[in-house]
């Protein structure tokens, strides 16, 4: 009895989420009202409520995906009605525009959506996980819309389009661009679309500034900022949580901007919005980095100490890099020697982390482990100690370049 209690109960909550979600979507509501309707052939009240739906769908500001099909499903009600009445008296009533609309709508969420699914794909791949695969279609509907661009003329495809472009193409003019319709935004983005720019925009600007490029240290800090005020910090709108990878990026992007009492206001403000299960490794970390910073170096090694089992593999990596820095500091040189062989071991058999970071993780290694031989401060290594800060400068390796020419 009280298992299909249970059971009953667990049916009716669904039913009730599914009832929350059209009160939440009205658009989705009213289409589905007019499905019922067209179904039981109940034509005068289809059309009534058609144009009753033309006329919530013409207040909407937000203009995303949604939108769009919506307004195909209104056409599609329309013209379906109307393809019913085969008497076709005068040419009135015969199938006009509405029958293009209904496809152009269509083909708008569509392309919308799929490319949206393509800018995420290659963001993850560029910036967060190895991925394999290529998205079937990328190509023909980049193509397409090239040679079609009266569709670009619907910010939210133009949008994703222009993302999907920068992460193949790395061309700044996209960057620039897509910051700028951010900043501008008049209320016609949804909350979604906001935050997929911002993801992308973050990881393609701190690229540029791991290949040296320093003009993006402020525009990545804005950018974060922007979220933050915006409250653009959760994949949904009321989500309640910050992502703890989220949550470095705007704590590294505060540190490289040298804003380091902004970056403790934040940790201190935001550090509860983390999921408690992460929140002790997060904490530690930050707090650590924000110490290594102010050249509290015992401080920071203490933190990281409390950091509790970690989870999250760039968090597994950034605790080794942040330790040998302050091992570095604290002249701790043989321990360091013993942790980044381990950290090279870490990197060379993990399968997660993107190439891209690897990448930056091995420059790292290879100067510092360079970096300790020359701590030996024989005199044979002078001309090593010359050519390193050479090939440094030529990096965004700051802190190495800083601790080799404090040798010099």
């Amino acid at each position: 009895f009280m298992r299909m209690t249970v059971f009953r109960f667990l049916e009716l909550a669904k039913e009730f989420l599914i009832h929350k979600n059209l009160q939440r979507n009205s658009l989705l509501k009213e289409t589905l009202l007019l499905d019922e309707l067209n179904f039981r052939e109940l034509n005068n009240l289809t059309i009534k409520s058609v144009k009753e739906l033309e006329k919530i769908i013409e207040k909407k500001t937000v203009k995303d995906a949604d939108f769009y099909f919506a307004k195909y499903r209104m056409e599609y009600f329309r013209n379906d009605v109307k393809a019913r009445d085969t008497k076709f008296l005068t040419y009135k009533d015969t199938l006009d525009e509405h029958l293009m609309l209904e496809q152009e709508y269509l083909n708008i969420f569509f392309f919308t959506n799929s490319l949206r699914f393509f800018q995420y794909f290659l963001n993850q791949k560029n910036f967060v996980v190895n991925a394999g695969g290529y998205p079937e279609f990328m190509n023909n509907i980049l193509e397409y819309l090239k040679s079609h661009d009266e569709y670009l003329k619907v910010k939210v495809l133009k949008v994703y389009f222009c993302l999907v472009l920068l992460l193949i193409n790395k061309d700044d003019k996209y960057f620039f661009d897509l910051k700028k319709i951010l900043f501008e935004d008049k209320g016609e983005l949804s909350y979604v679309v906001k935050f997929d720019l911002i993801a992308v925009l973050r990881n393609y600007g701190q690229e540029k500034l791991n290949k040296g490029n320093e003009e993006f240290v402020n525009i990545i800090f804005d950018i974060l900022k922007f979220s933050i005020d915006k409250n653009l910090l959760t994949p949904s709108q009321d989500g309640k949580y910050i992502s703890e990878t989220r949550f470095m990026n705007i704590v590294w992007s505060g540190l490289t901007a040298n804003e380091l009492d902004w970056t403790q206001a934040f940790i201190k403000k935001y550090i509860n919005r983390v999921e408690s299960g992460k929140r002790e490794y997060v904490y530690a970390y930050n707090a650590a980095r924000l110490e290594f910073e102010k050249a509290n170096y015992p401080a920071a090694l203490e933190k990281l100490g409390k950091s509790g089992p970690i989870k999250n593999i760039f968090y597994k990596a950034a605790v080794k890099h942040l330790t040998l820095m302050i091992y570095y500091e604290l002249k701790w040189l043989i321990p360091a020697s013993d942790l980044m062989d381990a950290y090279k071991h870490f990197i060379r058999t993990d399968k997660l982390l993107p190439d891209m970071y690897k990448t930056h993780i091995n420059l790292f290694l290879n100067y510092y482990n360079r970096l300790l031989k020359i701590n030996d401060k024989a005199e044979n290594y002078i001309f090593e100690l010359s050519e390193l800060i050479a090939e440094l400068k030529t990096t965004s390796q700051g802190w190495l370049l800083k601790k080799a020419k404090e040798l010099e």
